[in-house]
């Protein structure tokens, strides 16, 4: 079913909006607007020249492909409230299913499947948020449950995306949220939006650190994304930016986004040096040319 929405990828340029603030220069030109007329849009995804994301508040997923966008997955399917998604090497999509507390996966085929609903221990999900996939195949989603500075009950969980074996890794968390790797796999990076910290975990060692905490108030870290330096684009939903980090825990670049509610990025494009931008107050999915090439989520 095609949504009668504004699309444009031939990067018609949007003046109003700053395209880069200064800085290191991490950015080339304007945003410029891929689709609106959205309804919490969320989760973005790239794959072989497609881009696919979430709209949250109305159980649909948009498919861009060529300029046009088609919905990929509706309520007819099934779906409630999706948010993050992540492509493997083979076009399988999963989606993290927030209002059933599930993981889904949609073959190429057609069929939509439960993956996972509950840990290892029997326990279900509070309400997956952002899901990326290691260069090992494994998957890992973040799974918060209150916003609320006094309590720790987010966890981080690992799937198998063949058998749906998930096994809890990280529990104690405040309100975790977007994920994604570094370019080796070694570093995996989690915003934690209560509290404005961006954690890594080594793979190697096991150990958690804050890598970066962030301006406070009301906005917070939300969907993140690596480059091929390893440097962090992060949305920061209610301050109208996006951050660039050093693997150090630099701040580098503060982009101004189009609306205050960047909620999260994916790198796309055939050279991959193009930014897509979810973004809640305008309801709209923007990009923005980029410097220095990203990574698949």
């Amino acid at each position: 079913m095609k949504k009668s929405l504004f699309l444009s990828l031939t990067f018609s340029v949007l003046a109003l909006f700053m395209g880069s603030c200064g800085g290191n220069g991490f950015f080339d030109g304007d945003f410029t607007l891929v689709a609106k007329d959205l309804d919490f849009p969320e989760g973005p995804s790239w794959y072989r020249n497609q881009l696919v994301f979430s709209n949250c508040y109305s159980g649909w997923i948009g498919h861009v492909w060529d300029g046009t966008l088609d919905t990929l997955l509706d309520e007819r399917d099934g779906l409630l409230n999706t948010n993050g998604t992540v492509f493997d090497e083979k076009g399988n999509l999963y989606i993290c299913e927030y209002a059933t507390g599930s993981i889904l996966k949609f073959y190429p085929d057609g069929r939509l499947v439960t993956l996972s609903a509950r840990d290892h221990h029997g326990r279900r999900f509070n309400r997956p948020n952002d899901i990326i996939l290691s260069p090992g195949g494994f998957l890992y989603f973040t799974d918060p449950k209150s916003y609320d500075p006094d309590r720790y009950d987010g966890r981080l969980f690992r799937v198998h995306p063949e058998t749906g074996e998930t096994v809890w890794l990280v529990e104690g968390l405040q309100f975790p949220n977007g994920l994604c790797l570094s370019p080796d796999g070694e570093t995996l990076y989690i915003g934690e939006s209560v509290n404005k910290n961006i954690l890594k975990i080594n793979s190697g060692t096991g150990s958690l650190d804050t890598l970066i905490t962030l301006p406070s108030g009301k906005q917070d870290p939300d969907g993140m994304a690596c480059d091929a330096e390893g440097n962090l684009y992060v949305a920061y939903f209610g301050g109208g930016r996006i951050y660039v980090i050093s693997p150090e825990g630099e701040l580098l670049e503060s982009l101004k986004t189009p609306g205050m509610k960047p909620s999260n990025v994916a790198f796309g494009g055939r050279d991959m040096k193009t930014l897509f931008v979810t973004e809640c107050e305008t309801n709209a999915v923007y990009s923005i040319r980029t410097r220095v090439p990203g990574i698949k989520k």
